[in-house]
């Protein structure tokens, strides 16, 4: 049976070592991040204690953002370190079964569970799911909520009949998140952690592809001139995350990242005193699919104040009438997108229908329907007003900080079009919001008389007038 060999560079060794509840590895593109994290997998299934049946149980998942990348990007480097005669593909499940004796007596059995997050359904599963450990490929793609899930279904895996797990984690990798990256403020500013709790939290960063100590050079195509090549045609902010390995003051591809940067530093972002009432919502509606919501009102600049949010996935309308409901808000709009209008072929009733049905037809909607692009650069102009978003917005926040364009991993470019992750939901209620503030400003600013300008007439202008002159001679 085929032997695997793996040597890991001085920092991810480290990373092997460490028996950390929650390790992560932060490092430019190509330093050998995620060959080190499939690594782990194998080395935790081989130490797993063995049950009174000389069996080493283990069961794991893989995360990613999108399925694309999960089946194209991560399952690939997965095949390329564990050699494919070790166990075999359930496609249906999206899973790895590794069933193999081991020289002691004992044998392996270890599920390996692929699941992406831009199915609902699977992120539902995440909260059912009995595991050892779990990995989280290029983590500052996901959101915090995953984590926060996956610390709990961890460790449930073997039964305690079944002896039990003697060890259990999670672990991820990533390049470089942005500073305002709920990665960034947990693993570098430790914000929100007791001592104790620190110690459960471990980073490992790598230097950056061009520093002298750059880890994993060897296996790169050129050696240190995969870097150089790479960087051609590419901005400042791209190098600094990708080549150097150092955090973005937003991240790369990022949609309102500037201009959320741009409101922390007006202090934007810090808490406020509001009243509770004139209050307005904006919603991106899903059924099988998360649907979000914005609370704000206007402030004394006549600009929005964003004071609430909320995001959910397969509930009933009844749900988020009664969650809409139960805040201390009194409201004078619900804003609904432009597809609230269609009908369902089951029913005959359409969103807007259901919503006018509770709360009547002077309280809701549709708002101003434009274009994806317009609509991003209603989504700009409105953070650089004289707005605020209260921190109790915090995973808006975070959406609004991924909200980022679809990056092609082949060529190396972001597209025109923003990624669909989960991210998307928030960011989308955000530029109905916008688009809303927006058309508002626009259809109520007073007109301003513009001054006349004189222009010089066209050649074809002059020659026009000189025939005209000599008509009139003739």
């Amino acid at each position: 049976m085929t032997q695997l060999t793996y040597k890991a560079p001085r920092t991810l060794s480290r990373f092997l070592d460490s028996d950390s509840f929650v390790r992560c590895i932060v490092g430019p593109v190509g330093s050998g991040k995620s060959s080190v994290c499939v690594m782990e997998i194998l080395l935790r299934a081989k130490n797993q204690a063995p049950g009174s049946d000389g069996v080493r149980r283990t069961r794991f998942a893989i995360i990613r953002n999108t399925y694309s990348q999960l089946r194209d990007t991560t399952r690939k480097t997965f095949v390329a370190w564990v050699p494919q005669e070790w166990g075999r593909w359930h496609e249906q499940s999206f899973t790895f079964h590794i069933q193999r004796p081991l020289k002691d007596g004992t044998s392996i059995d270890c599920e390996i569970l692929f699941r992406s997050l831009n199915r609902p359904e699977d992120v539902r599963k995440l909260l059912s799911l009995e595991l050892t450990g779990a990995y989280i490929n290029e983590a500052r793609e996901i959101p915090k909520q995953v984590l926060d899930v996956l610390e709990t279904r961890v460790g449930r895996y073997p039964s305690m009949a079944q002896g039990g797990a003697s060890w259990s984690g999670i672990w991820m990798d990533t390049n470089p998140w942005a500073k305002g990256h709920w990665g960034y403020r947990l693993f570098t500013q430790r914000i929100g952690l007791t001592p104790e709790d620190a110690k459960r939290y471990a980073l490992f960063e790598q230097p950056g592809g061009l520093d002298e100590g750059a880890e994993n050079i060897e296996n790169l195509l050129g050696g240190r001139e995969y870097y150089l090549r790479m960087m051609a045609g590419k901005d400042a902010e791209w190098i600094e995350s990708y080549i150097h390995g150092r955090y973005p003051s937003n991240d790369t591809g990022a949609i309102f990242g500037r201009a959320l940067a741009a409101l922390e530093l007006r202090k934007g972002l810090e808490a406020f005193e509001h009243p509770n009432d004139g209050v307005f919502t904006s919603w991106d509606l899903g059924v099988s699919d998360s649907t979000a919501i914005w609370f704000w009102r206007l402030n004394a600049k006549r600009m929005p104040d964003l004071i609430d949010h909320y995001e959910s996935s397969g509930q009933s309308a009844s749900h988020y009438f009664a969650l809409v409901e139960s805040k201390p808000y009194k409201y004078v709009k619900h804003y609904l997108p432009h597809d609230a209008r269609q009908r369902s072929w089951q029913t005959g009733v359409g969103v807007v229908d259901q919503f006018i049905a509770r709360w009547g037809a002077n309280l809701v909607t549709i708002g101003p329907e434009l274009s994806l692009r317009d609509g991003i650069q209603a989504g700009r102009w409105l953070l650089e007003q004289e707005m605020r978003i209260h921190p109790r917005c915090g995973s808006g926040i975070d959406a609004l900080r991924e909200y980022r364009y679809e990056y092609d991993e082949e060529l190396k470019v972001f597209s025109t079009r923003p990624l669909h992750n989960w991210a998307s939901h928030s960011a989308d209620a955000f530029r109905y919001l916008a688009q809303v503030v927006r058309h508002t400003d626009l259809v109520t600013r007073q007109k301003v008389a513009q001054p006349l300008v004189h222009q010089r007439p066209s050649m074809d202008e002059l020659w026009k007038e000189h025939d005209r002159q000599r008509r009139r001679m003739a």
